[in-house]
């Protein structure tokens, strides 16, 4: 008569003892038996000692009220109830092991698709050209870039992270501040030869200079500049016209490389020309003042999530190696909000007539 696998009294095994911590473990064995036909095969099999492996099935046994195994000359055997017991666990077992294995990989690789907004203007001329070589180090994490240019938009909602220039108060967002860009006043050579190259930021006032309207609807139509001197640094404030303004940086673009007029950029934004020779800046012994900050915005929720922080190091480190691509002379911190900043005026300039 073959032997019985002896089981456990129930009483030994209440609900309150530490075997229902180790149930799943107790299936593994278990499988792992059934599967090798022997409880020794099995703790080889899962790096434990063959007590423990028949210590646990007998519990499990015993917890069941069920003989999962009978033993004979032919070694270990289901028993019926053990046969259907194991078809209705391996597939669970499986599928908690491809769980735990998707969740150690994520930890390892990102993976999954991030929402990222941000400053079209900064995430065409900056951000894209980059993105092939981030790709290629993570080819598992997914990018939906969308158009953002402030905070209070309705679209944030939606956005895992954000990359935006400007003042804004993080509100519920985590901020974290990038090195700024400094900004340079570029034409192409063909308008500077046409209506000469400016030697003061004074000779601004003579070109066609091209003005950008921020989110807020202000237009940035005050350029000022800082000097240091022998007689200490001087600052030169000088209201720009022009018959082109824009919110979108590209219109502004556009008519400037078309020998349309003057702007201010950012060094970064503008490599690809600058290097070319398509565009050239002007004034660089002077300082371009009040560059918006740059910073990155995220979800505090997802602080600890890997395919954020992975995308924000990255972008942080690229926009850190851009604003070194400049010959002007650039700031290391933001002053603050400029004083134009303020107040509901739809003109930056006329911060002038009232200080």
């Amino acid at each position: 008569m073959p032997q019985v696998h002896p089981r456990l009294p129930r009483s030994a095994c209440s609900r309150h003892t530490p075997f229902q911590v180790d149930k799943l473990k107790a299936i593994q064995y278990f499988l792992a038996a059934a599967q090798t036909g022997s409880l020794s095969a099995a703790a080889r099999q899962q790096g434990v000692t063959l007590q423990a492996v028949a210590k646990l099935v007998s519990a499990l046994e015993s917890e069941l009220g069920a003989t999962l195994f009978q033993r004979g000359s032919r070694g270990l055997q289901l028993t019926v109830d053990g046969a259907q017991y194991a078809e209705a666990c391996a597939p669970l077992l499986a599928q908690l092991q491809a769980a735990d294995e998707g969740l150690r990989q994520a930890r390892q690789r990102p993976q999954g698709t991030l929402v990222v907004g941000g400053t079209p203007f900064l995430l065409q001329h900056c951000i894209v050209p980059a993105l092939a070589a981030f790709h290629a180090s993570y080819p598992d994490l997914m990018l939906d870039l969308r158009s953002v240019l402030h905070l209070e938009e309705p679209a944030t909602k939606d956005c895992d992270l954000l990359l935006l220039h400007g003042w804004f108060e993080a509100g519920s967002w985590v901020r974290r501040e990038l090195p700024v860009m400094p900004q340079v006043a570029v034409a192409t050579p063909e308008y500077w030869k046409r209506h000469g190259i400016p030697r003061h930021p004074r000779d601004l006032v003579d070109h066609n200079c091209l003005s950008y309207r921020n989110p807020y609807g202000k237009l940035l139509d005050l350029w000022r500049y800082r000097q240091a001197g022998a007689a200490g640094e001087v600052i030169e404030e000088v209201v720009v016209r022009g018959w082109l303004n824009s919110n979108h940086r590209d219109n502004l673009l556009e008519l400037t490389l078309g020998d349309g007029g003057v702007m201010r950029i950012a060094f970064a934004t503008a490599q690809a020309d600058l290097a070319s020779g398509r565009l050239f800046p002007v004034l660089l012994d002077w300082e371009l003042m009040d560059p918006p900050p740059l910073a990155i915005y995220f979800r505090p929720e997802l602080r600890r999530t890997l395919r954020l922080r992975v995308f924000a190091e990255f972008v942080a480190a690229h926009c850190a190696d851009l604003s070194k691509l400049t010959n002007a002379k650039g700031q290391s911190s933001v002053d603050g909000r400029p004083a134009w900043h303020h107040g509901n005026s739809r003109r930056a300039s006329t911060w002038l007539s009232h200080r």
